[in-house]
């Protein structure tokens, strides 16, 4: 005899607008009277891997030796973050009071007097256990449909497998671990002023401890600063100015960003979002979504990281396009519509609170820019003095395409050249070759930055999110 459970989400069932899956506490900064470091240990959980080692004695004593050495801010930094991952929960409040006072400590090159960060911050992100169990779940009902022996109701193979300490529910384990520690979901916030930087986190076993530093500073050097750097590759033409954010800038984009993670969230570990068009969960489609949208997040922190490989960025950037478009449905010629992004860039602005906006909004800015800067690149239609390009075929016009058109289908006509150039479609072939005759082939290096605005978008719009990935309960 089978059963039926009709399932609700506990934010439904109490009628809650946010979920409360994921939290943020600040504990320090200039928007804190008084500082909180005495709670941190209660909600901010044990460390990671249990008793310190002597390895990681060890690798603790090598970092801070190096960073009293070269007296460079990545050491610094290196230390601070071992420092936090490897105390327990009872040290924890005195290891971040520590950090805070050194970075309120360091002082600016050239003037002792003044210090580098006055404003900096600690804040805690705390996840719920029932973000991973929400998560979990999906994994564990996989193994269920595809394991027959289970199915039948007979645990002796789980069993067997528990006792010899090997792997149970782990169905797609390794795709799903970003909501354990955040850290993929707060990789974009971190990264957001690329190539400046503003922050760190330190992982613990239920969340985050993140480290504002109040206002960017350069987080690439302009010569090589690493032997591989000397490998042919290609980066950008002119450097990034640093914007300026208010001293409670990044404060409120930490709680901005956490927010809007915790109603992500609360679509993405929502059963009824998941269900065919009888509402009958299907968790294979649970885990396409989650790590989708995973992954989505990584790839966007990875472009982020690579501001000297533009190579790799547009990789990267293409790879997100792809993932936007299987999230949310929009393709890639829609994404890279000059009109599509301007309107995309004035929701955002009335989304955003201003003070979190001035760390948040000039990537997107500076990717709409460049789309606009990508039709300079059709250099017939400039010298000609039209607002079109025309498609050849045999010599023969048989189209015009306004130069936005010509724009997004050359960025989707490169992002299918990482399959090689030229195309097997027959109705294309004039297309590609008019596109490539008509620019010059210049990308401008912040054109990538698309990525990051639509990810911000998904986070303003869980709704639509949600009407996306049920898909009017198709399965596939």
């Amino acid at each position: 005899m089978s059963r039926t459970w009709a399932v609700k989400t506990e934010e439904q069932h109490l009628r809650r607008v946010l979920p409360g899956l994921v939290e943020v506490h600040p504990i320090a900064g200039p928007r804190q009277p008084q500082a909180l470091f005495d709670r941190m240990d209660k909600f901010t959980g044990p460390r990671l891997p249990g008793p310190v080692t002597q390895r990681e004695k060890d690798a603790l004593d090598e970092r801070t030796e190096r960073a009293v050495a070269s007296n460079e801010l990545v050491d610094a930094f290196n230390v601070y973050t071992l420092q936090t991952m490897l105390a327990d929960q009872a040290q924890l409040p005195e290891i971040a009071e520590h950090v805070y006072d050194e970075l309120r400590s360091f002082r600016l090159q050239g003037d002792p007097a003044e210090q580098a960060f006055p404003h900096a911050s600690v804040h805690v992100v705390w996840r719920r256990e029932e973000l991973v169990r929400r998560i979990k779940m999906a994994g564990l009902l996989v193994r269920v449909e595809h394991d027959a022996q289970l199915a039948a109701g007979d645990l002796k193979g789980v069993q067997d497998a528990h006792a010899a300490d090997d792997l149970v529910f782990s169905s797609s384990e390794s795709l799903l671990r970003g909501a354990m520690f955040l850290d993929a979901y707060f990789g974009p916030l971190l990264g957001a002023l690329s190539p400046a930087i503003w922050g760190f986190h330190t992982a613990r076993e239920i969340g985050l401890v993140v480290y504002s530093l109040g206002r960017p500073i350069a987080g690439t050097k302009g010569e090589a600063a690493e032997l591989l750097q000397l490998l042919p590759t290609t980066g950008p033409c002119e450097s990034v100015r640093n914007p300026h954010v208010e001293p409670r800038s990044c404060s409120e984009a930490i709680e901005w960003w956490a927010t809007r993670l915790d109603r992500l969230f609360g679509v993405l570990t929502n059963p009824a979002v998941f269900t065919d068009q009888e509402d009958h969960y299907v968790p294979i489609k649970h885990i396409q979504a989650v790590s989708s949208a995973e992954q989505l997040f990584r790839r966007i922190t990875s472009l982020q990281g690579a501001h000297r490989d533009e190579v790799a960025q547009r990789v990267l950037f293409f790879s997100s396009l792809d993932m936007l478009e299987r999230l949310v449905g929009r393709d890639i010629e829609s994404y890279c519509t000059l009109r599509v992004a301007e309107a995309t860039l004035q929701h955002l602005r009335t989304e955003i609170p201003s003070a979190a906006a001035q760390l948040l909004l000039p990537p997107a800015e500076r990717a709409v820019t460049a789309l606009r800067e990508l039709q300079d690149g059709f250099y017939l239609a400039r010298q000609l003095g039209k607002s079109e390009i025309e498609v050849l075929d045999h010599g023969t016009v048989v189209a015009q395409m306004s130069l936005d058109k010509a724009a997004a289908a050359y960025v989707k006509m490169l992002r299918n050249a990482t399959h090689g150039f030229g195309t097997r479609k027959a109705g294309q072939v004039a297309y590609a070759n008019s596109l490539l005759a008509h620019h010059n082939g210049v990308l401008p290096h912040d054109l990538v930055l698309l990525a990051y605005l639509y990810l911000l978008d998904v986070l303003t719009k869980p709704d639509v999110l949600a009407r996306r990935l049920y898909r009017q309960g198709r399965v596939d």
